[in-house]
């Protein structure tokens, strides 16, 4: 189905759809300013200015959820707006709704990127959502997930009355269900945390202090399964869009969906079974996601590849290669974005101790994710009636974040297979050996090159967006406007 020709324009869900889609490339101007600040923290008197005597850890909290949690729940807000009304044909249940949801996660944001730059609270690494103690922090998060969850309910709405009012023909289209399943992990996830805060602090086995790595612990491993959901349905889009094809059935393909689900539905009856200061607790969700992600998003992947290399001229493999459209950037972010994500999924597989092989594998997993989202943008941004500011950079910023994010990924797996310690810094790092000199070495350039292409993505997104509209006359604006500006 090449449901891509088949999208009608809505502006009222355009507007909406701007709106998420700037504010998702805004996160990551501020996870830029705070990964700054972070070396900042470890340069000479600059250090003494900055708030609190121990700001690095602070501006590495700021920087994590604002790049791993914001950035990616608002991308996945973009998606969610756009599947559940552009392919289906229909307006959006409610835009007082919607809009309310929208500006409720902006707020949550600010408060959160506030408490970050004026230092407040103490810095809590906690896994998937880090934390900083103080009120200011705490209200944040909260405005933020009430803004996510009356998002997803207003999508769910809204293919509901597609459903009921019959604007689309055949089956939901495959990237609406899709997006629909993220969104369900999502909405799983955060009952997850409101069960673990109810067994903590009301139950009859409650806590007198909460613990926030008990509490996020079960609802970051289905967060997880939210964002692979999200990542595999873009790399489908993306196929699509080159190819203008899907990899695999569309039967198969909502099969391997709802295999997700088989482990994400499970999750809050954990809460029912073992306390959550067991370990059986942590266990099981970590078996969840172990079995649960590897083998539909290996079929995808494997179909993906069976595609991409059919859909090529030549009878060697190297001239197939040759003959891939490696100057669109949906492409190269797709081929980019499988290969780091199973190269972090790999690393998994050779995990033990507390080293750096544990940030090895999810700055690998989540590389994976944020270039797919980073290469849709660019058909997100037509589909806005905008032109990309540079078709040049545009082509360039898959490679140059690609190859930042690989080299990181591989330092800190050579820097912790001699033994250094995650969530430590400076002289606690202990690097007296060449090995660990040498990987560190690698995660310090590669991660330079990372921000470089971090950077170039939000730049040129931004400069785009804010330029002005056009009415473009072809259905396919995206490709036609990189073969015709050569130029750039």
């Amino acid at each position: 189905m090449e449901f891509v020709n088949q999208q009608k324009s809505n502006e009222r869900s355009n507007n909406l759809i701007y709106a998420w889609l700037f504010f998702a490339v805004s996160s990551l101007i501020f996870a830029g300013i705070f990964a700054f600040l972070v070396a900042m923290a470890r340069t000479p008197v600059i250090q003494d200015i900055l708030p609190g005597k121990d700001y690095i850890r602070i501006a590495l909290v700021g920087h994590v959820i604002l790049s791993v949690v914001i950035w990616f729940l608002a991308f996945e807000g973009v998606l969610w707006t756009f599947t559940s009304t552009e392919f289906l044909g229909v307006r959006i249940f409610s835009r007082a709704v919607a809009w309310s949801g929208f500006w409720l996660s902006v707020a949550g944001t600010v408060f959160i990127v506030i408490a970050a730059i004026f230092g407040l609270g103490i810095p809590l690494f906690i896994n998937y959502i880090p934390v900083l103690t103080h009120p200011l922090f705490y209200t944040g998060l909260l405005i933020l997930a009430a803004g996510i969850a009356i998002t997803l309910l207003n999508t769910f709405l809204t293919i509901r009355k597609a459903f009921k009012e019959r604007t689309y023909s055949g089956p939901v289209p495959l990237i609406t269900f899709g997006m629909a399943m993220s969104g369900m992990a999502v909405a799983i996830a955060f009952i997850c945390f409101g069960l673990s805060y109810y067994f903590q602090i009301f139950a009859p086995s409650r806590k007198v202090l909460l613990d926030f790595e008990t509490l996020f612990w079960g609802g970051g491993h289905i967060l997880q399964f939210a964002n692979t959901i999200a990542m595999v349905t873009v790399w489908l889009f993306s196929a699509n869009l080159v190819f203008k094809k899907f990899p695999i059935k569309d039967m198969y393909a909502k099969a391997l969906y709802l295999f997700y689900l088989l482990f994400v539905i499970p999750a809050p009856f954990i809460y029912f079974i073992y306390d959550t200061a067991s370990q059986e607790y942590k266990d099981t969700f970590t078996s969840l996601m172990q079995y649960g992600l590897g083998p539909s998003t290996g079929i995808f992947a494997i179909a993906l590849l069976i595609l991409i290399m059919s859909s090529s001229g030549g009878n060697k493999l190297l001239s197939k290669i040759k003959g891939l459209p490696w100057a669109e950037p949906a492409f190269s972010s797709l081929v980019i974005s499988m290969a780091i994500f199973v190269f972090g999924g790999f690393i998994s597989l050779m995990i033990y101790g507390s080293n750096t092989k544990i940030p090895s594998h999810y700055h690998g997993v989540i590389g994976g994710v944020t270039l797919s989202f980073m290469g849709l943008t660019n058909h997100m941004i037509y589909t806005l009636k905008r032109d990309i500011y540079s078709a040049r950079l545009a082509r360039m910023q898959p490679y140059v974040y690609g190859i930042g994010q690989t080299l990181f990924v591989i330092g800190m797996f050579i820097a912790g297979s001699h033994g250094v310690q995650r969530k430590t810094f400076g002289a606690a790092q202990n690097l007296d050996d060449i090995a660990k000199i040498i990987g560190m070495s690698i995660v310090g350039i590669g991660g330079l090159i990372a921000i470089t292409g971090g950077i170039i993505f939000v730049v040129n997104s931004i400069l785009s967006l804010i330029g002005p509209q056009r009415v473009f006359p072809v259905a396919d604006p995206v490709k036609k406007s990189f073969q015709e500006n050569k130029s750039w």
